[in-house]
């Protein structure tokens, strides 16, 4: 019986203990393969919470997902032993949220900023880092001292590739606004670095406890390797041999000061 259980109703239906709460998009959810499924196997003793959904955006923790996420802390928060989030990845990936990012015309940029428009990238991370302090506070009024686990993705190839067929979440609005092909890969490289910078930043913050940001990105190899060895599935999403590298190289040390292996 598998140790992670997909959404609250299933974790209660099945008398879970929910030693570890886990809140966020398809780095949680993906149907192939996910992060969650991957540390779930690292930590066979402990029971997983996973709370969200495919395509969530972590401005959603505070609206559409609110209430799910209630319940969740109500349930599980006071006894759990980690929190963990995964999100801001769906906040800026995808044709009209990756275009509000960009310069209309970026066709004669020569850097990564030239790409971006103006107070762009750092007005959306700061929205996205809000929705992290938000969902921590609410937490804390749970629990007080089990620590906040975050994560940054990695340094995905904007192909164009989806779940079935064509995808719209990298390559698609970079054609659109004419991103130079030799700037593409570090252009979304950037703004995952930005996403980990800000999250370290929010660990600063003695008032919501205990946090960690764990640097994923930079994980999985630059080289895409042969057809047997893909790293990714397509635009956002490792193969399960991704995952599984990230959970075993960069997410089980951090965690294992807290949970049991």
């Amino acid at each position: 019986m598998s140790n992670v259980f997909w959404g609250v109703h299933t974790a209660l239906q099945a008398g879970a203990p929910g030693s570890v709460l886990m809140i966020g998009d398809s780095w949680w959810w993906y149907p192939i393969d996910n992060l969650a499924t991957e540390i779930g196997a690292l930590f066979a003793s402990e029971s997983f919470v996973v709370i969200g959904r495919n395509g969530a955006e972590a401005a959603e923790w505070s609206q559409g997902m609110r209430k799910t996420i209630n319940l969740g802390f109500d349930m599980y928060a006071r006894g759990c032993k980690v929190l963990m989030l995964s999100g801001g990845g769906n906040d800026v990936a995808g044709q009209d949220d990756f275009l509000r990012l960009l310069n209309t015309n970026c066709s004669a940029a020569t850097t990564v900023k030239d790409c971006f428009a103006l107070v762009q990238p750092d007005a959306v991370i700061t929205g996205i880092m809000n929705a992290y302090r938000e969902v921590i506070v609410r937490f804390r009024a749970h629990n007080k001292t089990a620590p906040v686990v975050m994560h940054n993705y990695d340094n995905a190839w904007p192909t164009g590739q989806g779940f079935f067929g064509p995808g719209k979440w990298l390559k698609v609005p970079m054609d659109i606004a004419q991103v130079p092909e030799q700037l593409r890969r570090d252009v979304f490289k950037s703004l995952v670095n930005k996403l980990h910078l800000a999250q370290v930043e929010l660990t600063k913050e003695a008032a919501l406890g205990p946090l960690v940001a764990v640097l994923t990105a930079g994980e999985l190899p630059e080289a895409p390797g042969s057809t047997d060895e893909q790293w990714w599935a397509n635009e956002l999403h490792p193969t399960p041999k991704g995952f599984k590298r990230i959970a075993k190289n960069r997410l089980r040390d951090p965690l294992d000061q807290f949970l049991l292996g």
